[in-house]
């Protein structure tokens, strides 16, 4: 509980020292409808952003385990798809903004599904029983494939939209390890930073692709190889040093990490479940979740061909919605407005 104050101290601070530029907190953070979700020990905050009129919902769940889902909110690319459609941000236990005492032992793949079912429930009973979409992104795509495995839950969805889902973290663990050797090996035979690649590869030849290693040294080489961002350059959405979001993250996504781990997560033989209409998007270039992974979500998916689709953005890696936004936002709006 000492922890979850000394945060939200400094979240006001940081909103306090943010308001030099008041404009930028009007635009970025107010408006909207916030509230907030508590269940089994965690306080969650929900912001509903957008078109509210337009009677569709779209629930966003973010990556980590222990981002934020504000980030995403005030990013161009779902500013935009906000002009025509009503968003609903949460942060997890134990990630972003969230609040309370969650117990070590709440950090499960069922505690996790049953926050999202009452998010679900209070949006129908909040807003009229609206039209509903879940997108999930990275680890977000997990949880929502989970969720979407009891067949009673898809009754309340519309369609599903899997971006480079963590679906199967057992698999995607081992593809993504092979990734960087690969990656590791091309830049020594190229002469780029021979000696940091050999150091490396001495590394995962004597390590084994653990939860741990995964999550930090390891996602700190798909990061070096460009693995989350293809090209850089190409990012239309920085990190705003002057507002909550670093502090949101650095002092409590380790809150969900430590406590969750998925090195032996795998629903794909599960997936034949999951019958709503769904797409699949991916990057081309993802390192973290390499993109075989793609196709093994879309083959496994219960959904008939008709009805499920498959979209690879071939200029991106991991953060494909901030690498090409307008062609995400293209691709999104034709699958909601297919079946809305």
């Amino acid at each position: 509980m000492i922890k979850n104050k000394i945060l939200f101290i400094l979240f006001i601070t940081v909103l306090d020292l943010g308001s030099c530029n008041d404009q930028l907190l009007n635009d970025e953070y107010k408006g909207g409808d916030w509230f907030y979700l508590e269940n089994a020990g965690a306080v969650m905050p929900v912001w509903v952003r957008g078109n509210k009129s337009s009677n569709v919902f779209v629930i966003f769940l973010h990556g980590g385990p222990g981002n934020t889902s504000l980030d995403a909110a005030i990013s161009s690319t779902h500013r935009q798809l906000q002009n025509d459609y009503a968003f609903v941000y949460y942060d997890q236990r134990g990630s972003g903004g969230a609040q309370g005492n969650s117990k070590p032992d709440s950090f499960t793949v069922e505690q996790f599904v049953e926050d999202l079912e009452k998010i679900v429930h209070i949006i129908r009973y909040k807003y009229n029983n609206p039209i509903i979409f879940l997108m999930g992104h990275s680890w977000g795509g997990g949880l929502g494939t989970a969720y979407l495995l009891d067949v009673r839950n898809q009754q309340y969805i519309s369609g599903w939209i899997g971006s480079a889902s963590a679906h199967n973290l057992e698999e995607g663990m081992k593809l993504s390890w092979a990734w960087v050797k690969d990656k590791a090996n091309e830049r020594i035979n190229a002469g780029i930073d021979v000696n940091y690649w050999k150091k490396e590869l001495d590394w995962y030849n004597t390590e084994f692709c653990t939860w741990d290693n995964f999550m930090n040294r390891h996602a700190n080489n798909v990061n070096k190889l460009n693995g989350y961002y293809y090209n850089p350059s190409n990012r239309t959405d920085f990190p705003r040093w002057t507002s909550p979001l670093p502090i949101l993250f650095f002092l409590n996504n380790n809150n969900a990490q430590k406590n969750f781990n998925l090195e032996k997560f795998n629903l794909s033989s599960q997936m034949n479940k999951i019958t709503i209409p769904s797409i699949i998007l991916w990057g081309r270039h993802d390192g973290i979740l390499p993109v075989e992974l793609a196709q093994n979500a879309y083959e496994n998916l219960g959904t008939n061909s008709d009805n499920k689709y498959l979209y690879i953005f071939e200029n991106s890696a991991h953060d494909f919605p901030d690498e090409e936004p307008y062609l995400f936002v293209k691709v999104v709006k034709k699958f909601i407005e297919k079946y809305r």
